[in-house]
């Protein structure tokens, strides 16, 4: 396909959310007095991405979102402490992590040459710039949409809507996205009209009626068909 335009997801797709979490989680739970147990983790990540989930359904205001898991998370460990510093705590450290998956900087480095790339999230604002910067990729991207910023998420149209006005309205077959959500980056993106590349390492199965134009375990299988 002639593709003028790469989407990316940030998120397990270009940064690697789940060892930031895992450090952010473990700085703040120390600031209580808690050393991290991989149970911990588990259990704030099952939480985190449900509550991401509500968010991106519409049913959890974006508010809430910042303390709500945190009040989950305390109940299950039987932590009584103020969620909403917590919450400061975490999101400061968080914005202070820099891990990339594993393939996404030379990807970025190669596509650059024959493409115009975007960075899409549904990420907070003073979380996810900081941490594009702390680990060198802003740079690559002519377009940077923060559902944060803007009011919308994926999958909502809305936020699409407003990626392409960010981006000079190319016409839709002229644009990939690429992300590992099967719901906020695939189905947001097939359902807007335009083709998407499911970022899958851990061959998860696909429970979506929607499919994504094209499936990879590796951000380098980008560049094969590219």
């Amino acid at each position: 396909m002639n593709y003028q335009w790469i989407l990316f997801d940030a998120d397990n797709t270009l940064l690697d959310f789940t060892r930031s979490e895992r450090d952010a989680l473990r700085l703040a739970l120390a600031q209580v007095g808690i050393v991290l147990e991989e149970t911990h983790h588990q259990l704030y990540h099952r939480i985190n991405k449900a509550c991401w989930e509500s968010f991106e359904h519409g049913q959890l205001s974006k508010e809430d979102l910042r303390t709500r898991r945190f009040q989950l998370f305390f109940k299950e460990i039987g932590l009584e402490a103020d969620e909403n510093h917590f919450s400061e705590s975490y999101l400061g450290y968080l914005g202070q992590t820099e891990h990339l998956i594993e393939g996404a900087m030379h990807t970025l480095e190669v596509l650059k040459e024959n493409y115009r790339l975007g960075l899409v999230t549904n990420g907070l604002k003073e979380v996810q710039r900081p941490r594009l910067a702390r680990a060198g990729i802003d740079g690559f991207f002519q377009a940077v949409v923060v559902s944060d910023e803007i009011g919308y998420a994926k999958p909502d149209s809305a936020f699409f809507e407003f990626t392409f006005g960010q981006i000079g309205h190319p016409p839709k077959e002229a644009v990939l996205m690429v992300g590992d959500n099967l719901n906020a980056d695939i189905r947001g993106a097939e359902e807007f009209g335009i083709h998407s590349c499911w970022f899958n390492p851990l061959q998860q199965g696909n429970e979506l009626e929607i499919k994504p134009r094209y499936e990879i375990g590796n951000l380098v299988e980008l560049l094969d068909f590219l």
